[in-house]
């Protein structure tokens, strides 16, 4: 094992697709069976539709760091930032705006150890005992993912993500394009941070039309998202049915002359002391470089993971196991010993794999491996040849869908089977019974997740079917709800709690009450990164709660979910 005492900390090291690590990663990460860690109120805004005003705005030039600083058009301090984060204060030197992206190799030096950069601010991954002085990995903002909250779900009950790496409340840093899509549900906390929205169309909305309220379809780069009028089927931006669009990598707008200080995740790059990782102190001068300047930067594999894990949005828990084990090479069960207190065991699988196919030889390494919903149908039905026939080659809540279940996992994934039944005695309509499966934490074997009917209408059309089916799916791996949260300047606040049972991680959903009128547009929150068997808080208005009808409960209405 290396012991250095140069620091490495990577801002967007895996940044510029880590939405984990992004700008948006936000709320607090909590411990499902305890109360959220308090953090700072926010305003769940979203009055910020998408306007003529907005779309009018001349298109601002996108600046990669690394060139910015070559140039001279950028210029840049770095230092460690309380709860092991780190900011980097930028500033355009111009006299005309610019959007500074987060290159995804980017990484500091400093005195303390060496660190990898996770790009954007967010929820955070909570753990190890708070920050650098108690142990912890640090994290967005403090935030985070922490604690197991008992070992997990897998091992009873969601583990939780509140005292964790970093300790302290994190918050969801805004994303334009998402508020240009028009209703992001709450307004940052900390606005001075990076924004991973999509990079599309000039770096603002990912979209053209904005999300129409639920009967005219969710507009979008020229398609249309089916709208929750025939349900959000149809294509959810490109994600496929039910599905969230993906954001892309951080970036910062900036106004001639200004300085921006960006609270940036990182993850240490140096051995762990103690159990733990080892993160920069608060005002610890930072010199930035490239992740090849780091001495784990010359192992070619190092390199490669290191941008992978960046586009392919991993939380900081798994990024972590990943580098421990690459670059020091720690088994999997000295890993799981050191990361007990802030890692689960779907985590540590998710680790596993990605390392598994990262390290292949060069000429048997794929791309990313796309996470799958496998549909297995049981009975003699029109209606199940017409399914296969919609699904078949698809996309529902961000997964590949494929026919025919293995008998065992092939990697984190979910399963279905839908078994027909026949109709009553004198009737024509009848249903299908549905039984969601997930994979166990070691990806092994599946679990059972719960079952629902899925009611057949004798005139009922395929694709009316896959949306049902895809919303009881859904909602046997994802579960949200709001409650009372403190009162800030006399204004009562609420807590928005995401809960995600998936093997998966989740990257966005999509969100409205119970009560779906047309005058109601659903909220969308994307750029997270929330880990398998994990919940996060995000705080949001009363006004947010009134528009959307939260107080008559609250539905989810799409995913992201994905592997590594």
């Amino acid at each position: 094992m290396r012991s250095t005492m140069t620091t490495w900390l990577s801002p967007a090291a895996l940044a510029a697709g880590l939405l984990g690590f992004g700008p948006i990663a936000s709320g607090q990460t909590d411990d499902a069976g305890t109360a959220a860690p308090s953090a700072p109120a926010a305003e769940a805004d979203s009055h910020a539709s998408p306007s003529a005003d907005a779309q009018a705005q001349p298109e601002i030039p996108l600046v990669d760091l690394f060139e910015g600083l070559r140039s001279g058009r950028v210029g840049l301090k770095a230092e460690g930032a309380k709860g092991g984060a780190m900011t980097l204060s930028v500033t355009n030197n111009t006299r005309a705006p610019l959007r500074v992206v987060l290159p995804p190799g980017l990484i500091a030096s400093g005195a303390a150890g060496q660190f990898g950069g996770m790009g954007g601010m967010g929820g955070g991954m909570g753990g190890m005992g708070g920050g650098m002085g108690g142990g912890g990995m640090g994290g967005m903002g403090g935030g985070g993912m922490g604690g197991m909250g008992g070992g997990g779900m897998g091992g009873g009950g969601m583990g939780g993500m509140g005292g964790g790496m970093g300790g302290g409340g994190g918050v969801m840093p805004a994303s334009m394009g998402m508020m240009m899509l028009g209703m992001l549900i709450m307004q940052l906390i900390e606005t001075d941070s990076w924004d991973v929205s999509s990079l599309m169309m000039g770096g603002m909305g990912m979209m053209g039309g904005g999300m129409g309220g639920m009967g005219g379809g969710m507009g979008g780069m020229g398609g249309g998202m089916g709208g929750m009028g025939g349900g959000m089927g149809g294509g959810m931006m490109g994600g496929g049915m039910m599905s969230i669009p993906p954001t892309g990598p951080p970036s910062a707008a900036l106004a001639p002359g200004q300085t921006r200080d960006l609270r940036t995740r990182a993850i240490s790059l140096s051995p762990p002391v103690a159990g733990r990782a080892v993160l920069p102190a608060e005002g610890e001068p930072l010199q930035v470089g490239d992740i090849g300047q780091a001495e784990a930067g010359r192992d070619p594999v190092v390199r490669e993971a290191f941008r992978r894990l960046a586009e392919e949005k991993a939380p900081e828990s798994v990024a972590q196991l990943v580098m421990w084990n690459l670059i020091y090479k720690l088994d999997w069960a000295t890993i799981r010993q050191l990361s007990r207190r802030w890692a689960n065991t779907h985590e540590l699988t998710l680790a596993r794999d990605f390392v598994e196919r990262t390290t292949r030889p060069a000429g048997d390494l794929v791309p990313a491996l796309p996470s799958v919903l496998y549909l297995e149908f049981e009975g003699d039905d029109p209606a199940a040849q017409r399914l296969v026939e919609t699904l078949t080659g698809t996309h529902m809540l961000g997964l590949d869908v494929e026919l025919d279940a293995p008998a065992s996992p092939e990697g984190p994934s979910v399963a279905c089977l839908v078994r027909f039944n026949e109709a009553p005695a004198g009737g024509r309509d009848r249903e299908a019974t549905v039984m969601v499966y997930a994979s166990d934490a070691e990806a092994r074997s599946w679990t059972p997740m719960g079952k629902f009917s899925l009611p057949i209408a004798d005139d009922a059309e395929a694709q009316g079917l896959a949306v049902e089916l895809a919303t009881g799916i859904l909602g046997r791996l994802v579960r949200a709800q709001v409650t009372e949260g403190k009162k800030v300047k006399d204004v009562q606040t609420y807590k928005l709690r995401v809960d995600n049972a998936s093997p998966l991680l989740l990257n966005g959903l999509a969100l409205s009450g119970l009560d779906l009128g047309e005058e109601v547009t659903p909220s969308m929150l994307a750029g997270f990164s929330l880990p398998p068997h994990r919940s996060m808080s995000f705080t949001i208005s009363q006004e947010a709660v009134d528009r959307l009808n939260l107080d008559s409960g609250i539905r989810v209405l799409a995913a992201d979910l994905s592997g590594l």
